[in-house]
């Protein structure tokens, strides 16, 4: 398997498609922190028109472990100039999902702050493609909270009981968080289940560290997290995706989209917030005529 060395560990990774395709390149970021790209080659069927590169961030899935000084924004950011340095990519698209989306826009301003030091336009994303983003972790919980509001009685108070009291180890808890990522993380079955039983050891360490024990509950070193604010200095043509019943409200994507200069928001149908694992064909189809439509426009 391919892997890149540099100053934080061994990133592992895999790309598709030719270097003389007309496309650009496009680069793809998983969630978490600290998740893994196992489930996102349904992308590899854009290479047929553009380079497609999947990768593990460091210290989760097939990446090497890292220690809790390397679990920041900052890290991850590095980690990802590096690998694009790696790949000789002068110019590509960047896709998010979930987490994805907050590590791809703190990488899109950094990079627009180093060109703004260096007096040249050497911004390399071309566009931004953000699937169920999360750019405030209080916009997240305040969905979170409309979204709990939906579940039965007893969940609901198995939550806010167990939140009150610190129980979130307990098995009522995990009985209640399933019963919420039934609805609003990944509403197939049989891939929520075989996501589960992925080992994924030290993601799940930096997942607990950086976010919290639950999907709504942040507890971690992003439970202050907001960014909302830089949207506006997006320049890059821009699509926001989102599921029916996606964990990252619909509302609050179009709120966001329209905070960004020109940019769209299309909403899939019947699909939570797994989008990949539960409407790959719709989700890749939406990708693929959003990039079509700004390179044959550029």
């Amino acid at each position: 398997m391919p892997y890149i060395e540099h100053r934080y560990g061994r990133t592992h990774y895999q790309t598709r498609g030719s270097k003389r395709s007309s496309g650009l390149p496009i680069v793809c970021l998983h969630g978490g922190p600290g998740g893994h790209s196992r489930y996102m080659t349904d992308l590899f069927q854009l290479s047929d028109e553009r380079r497609v590169f999947l990768y593990d961030q460091i210290g989760g899935g097939r990446s090497s472990a890292t220690k809790p000084k390397r679990w920041t924004i900052p890290a991850f950011v590095a980690e990802l100039t590096l690998l694009v340095n790696a790949w000789g990519l002068e110019q590509f698209h960047l896709f998010g999902g979930s987490w994805g989306t907050t590590l791809a826009l703190e990488y899109y301003l950094s990079g627009r702050k180093s060109a703004r030091k260096s007096g040249r336009n050497n911004q390399r994303v071309a566009s931004l493609l953000f699937q169920s983003p999360m750019f405030s972790t209080s916009d997240w919980e305040k969905d979170a909270n409309k979204l709990i509001r939906g579940l039965p009685a007893t969940e609901r108070k198995i939550i806010r009981y167990c939140h009150e009291i610190g129980a979130t180890d307990s098995k009522v808890y995990k009985d209640a968080m399933t019963a919420y990522y039934a609805k609003h993380v990944c509403r197939n079955k049989a891939k929520a289940k075989r996501s589960a039983q992925t080992k994924n050891p030290n993601g799940n360490k930096i997942y607990e560290y950086m976010w919290g024990v639950s999907e709504f509950h942040a507890t971690g070193t992003l439970k202050n997290y907001s960014n909302v604010r830089s949207l506006r200095h997006i320049k890059c043509p821009t699509l926001f995706v989102c599921g029916e019943y996606d964990e990252a409200q619909p509302a609050t994507a179009r709120r966001y989209a329209r905070a960004v200069p020109s940019a769209q928001f299309i909403q899939i149908e019947n699909a939570s917030h797994a989008i990949l694992a539960e409407k790959p064909k719709q989700l890749v189809k939406t990708i693929r005529s959003f990039l079509a439509r700004i390179e044959r426009d550029s």
